[in-house]
């Protein structure tokens, strides 16, 4: 069996904190070479996957995010920009909309955009998508590769471009001074000035799916991971905080034929210690105990923080691994992230 382990946030956890969970330490140790990406954890989990990386997202997130997927599907987050001199940076994405904040922006943005095949939907208050009936030539670049960048080397590109990045200008006015975002700067949060538009396609693009069993907690790599395994024939579960490995290996020894799948794991953020201590103690030492006696013959885990995800790739020990596997092993520490 080989487990994919998918832990959002993970690596913005402090340092010291990090450092003192062993688990971590055993798992750099015995890994090949971490692999980085600028891209983000979505990039990471398609490569671990082999899913070929020109595979769209969008209309594969919302599939798992329970949207009936037709035409062209693009994600369209709501997003912060701002100006900075000769520039305008995006800032973040604006996760913490209320339904009603939510409604009421769609509905502004399919009132004006109408007349233009372009229809908004929001999956959650904060998950959006759009739908085009015609697939434009368009080129985009993922949230997470130009979060806190400049946006314009980042803008769409093709045929059709100057038609999205002129769409994208005028949600920027509509938004300006919207009641929702004036109410929202009025209570200190984040307003919404603007969409980010990327990984657009249509379902027929997303080819050489495997059937990997998806164990996912709610959020946007979430739906990515069950949009997969549902396009790719895999079984889909939705996963909890007190879930554990050994009730996923459980489940697989209770089924036959499932000795040998792909099983992906998508975590709740890990945005506390007590969420860091939680996934140790529920899924990693457990997980890198089992590669040394069975059931388990591979472990990947994918993790993100300070602009990058990163994968590491574990194996069983073979005989002669264990009688010179070296006695003390030095803390865990985040690679250093290089530019690709």
């Amino acid at each position: 069996m080989h487990l994919i382990l998918v832990a959002p946030g993970l690596l913005a956890r402090p340092q010291a904190a990090l450092a003192a969970v062993r688990s971590l330490a055993v798992l750099a140790q015995r890994s090949r070479e971490p692999h980085m990406y600028r891209a983000g954890l979505a990039a990471a989990m398609l490569d671990a996957l082999d899913v070929p990386p020109t595979t769209p997202i969008a209309p594969l997130a919302a599939l798992g995010a329970g949207i009936e997927v037709g035409g062209y599907m693009i994600a369209a987050d709501p997003v912060l920009f701002a100006a900075d001199r000769d520039d305008v940076v995006l800032v973040q994405r604006v996760d913490d909309l209320t339904g009603a904040e939510s409604a009421a922006l769609i509905e502004l943005l399919n009132r004006h955009f109408g007349a233009d095949d372009l229809h908004f939907i929001a999956a959650r208050p904060a998950a959006w998508f759009a739908r085009c009936a015609r697939a434009p030539a368009l080129a985009t670049t993922p949230f997470d590769a130009a979060v806190l960048h400049g946006i314009f080397p980042f803008l769409p590109t093709g045929a059709d471009a100057g038609t999205w990045q002129r769409w994208q200008n005028e949600i920027s006015m509509l938004m300006h001074e919207h009641p929702v975002n004036d109410a929202r700067e009025a209570a200190r949060k984040a307003p919404v000035t603007g969409i980010w538009f990327s990984g657009g396609g249509t379902l027929a693009d997303a080819s050489r799916l495997p059937a990997a069993n998806v164990h996912a907690a709610v959020g946007r790599l979430g739906d990515l991971a069950r949009g997969m395994a549902m396009r790719g024939g895999g079984v889909v579960a939705s996963l909890e905080m007190s879930d554990t490995f050994a009730q996923l290996l459980g489940d697989v020894d209770a089924s036959s034929g499932q000795a040998d799948a792909v099983h992906l794991v998508v975590t709740d953020a890990i945005d506390h210690e007590d969420k860091l201590a939680k996934f140790d103690a529920n899924w990693l030492t457990p997980t890198l105990h089992a590669l040394d006696r069975k059931g388990l013959t591979r472990l990947t885990l994918i993790a993100d923080g300070h602009g990058a995800a990163v994968r590491w790739t574990v194996t069983a020990k073979t005989l002669w691994q264990r009688m010179t596997a070296p006695g003390r092993r030095k803390p865990f520490s985040i690679p250093a992230l290089t530019e690709s």
